[in-house]
């Protein structure tokens, strides 16, 4: 990646460049509050994931002024904004904001397995 970007967003040598979508989903993972990426436009309350700067944002969402990040955690209560131009459903998490049901205990049964020889696959 280039060197325009903060440091926390440049790639190390001979590693993967990830993209402010991807950084987004991760944090989002990590912090378990929406996040939303520089460009943008979401209005609400944010907090840079790496300096804690807030601020209120009313249109595009802007690099953070203090350290050049480009990631930013919705702070307001409520549901997760919809960005402008964007479906409601979360962009790289599909069923989003849909636990998965968990059960311990759960005894899991194969089914028996047959096992034929000398089977052609070709016509």
């Amino acid at each position: 990646m280039g060197t325009e970007l903060p440091p926390q967003r440049r790639a190390p040598t001979g590693g993967k460049s990830v993209t402010p979508a991807q950084a987004a989903i991760d944090a989002e993972a990590r912090l378990g509050k929406p996040c939303f990426y520089s460009g943008q436009t979401v209005p609400g309350l944010f907090q840079c994931i790496a300096c804690r700067f807030l601020i209120r944002n009313r249109k595009t969402l802007p690099p953070c002024p203090e350290c050049g990040e480009l990631i930013w955690a919705y702070m307001d209560d409520g549901p997760r904004p919809v960005p402008e131009g964007e479906s409601a459903a979360v962009p790289g998490i599909p069923g989003a904001g849909v636990a998965p049901k968990v059960e311990e205990g759960v005894k899991i049964e194969a089914a028996p397995v047959r096992v034929q020889e000398n089977v052609k696959l070709e016509p």
